[in-house]
């Protein structure tokens, strides 16, 4: 692969990364999705098991990045190699971008719950915007971010393959 398609597949996942949180309300629509009615203590459990995940996520993609330094240097930088890890570097960078903001987006989220002893339809977090100013649902964003996850365990999965396969 050529090192001038590189910043043509970022530009690629940057486009669907937005595409797919921007159509959020049309989907929505389409699928009918509904909101849950969730206790307030329900939603603070799974805003802080949703934490956990995510900070789990972010320092194994990270583990994953550094092993993949060390490989590449202990194989003289063989140039074949280097498809496979810029996948698994572009995905697994997304998902730790985004798991980022997740990150600081959880308090403005427990702000934002209702506390009150019936379960409230406001209180679904995944429902929830990220931020009170910006129109991205929490449940899109979690599924963004496990997708490059994902994407990346494959691309990283074929890199050490392709390692000890030599």
């Amino acid at each position: 692969m050529s090192s001038l398609n590189y910043p043509l597949c970022v530009c690629i996942v940057t486009i669907f990364s937005v595409l797919y949180l921007v159509f959020d309300k049309w989907v929505i629509r389409f699928f009918k999705i509904k909101t849950d009615s969730v206790s307030y203590e329900s939603s603070k459990i799974a805003i802080d098991r949703l934490a956990t995940w995510t900070t789990w996520l972010t320092g194994l993609q990270t583990a994953s990045i550094a092993s993949m330094g060390f490989l590449f240097n202990d194989n003289k930088g063989n140039l074949e190699l280097t498809p496979y890890g810029f996948f698994a570097l572009l995905f697994f960078g997304a998902s730790i971008i985004l798991a980022t903001w997740l990150l600081s987006s959880l308090p403005s989220i427990q702000q934002r719950l209702i506390n009150s002893k019936d379960p409230e339809p406001q209180n679904d977090i995944y429902m929830m915007r990220i931020f009170s100013f910006v129109p991205l649902r929490m449940g899109r964003f979690t599924g963004l971010i496990h997708t490059y996850f994902l994407i990346g365990m494959v691309f990283f999965a074929l890199f050490v393959f392709k390692i000890f396969s030599h």
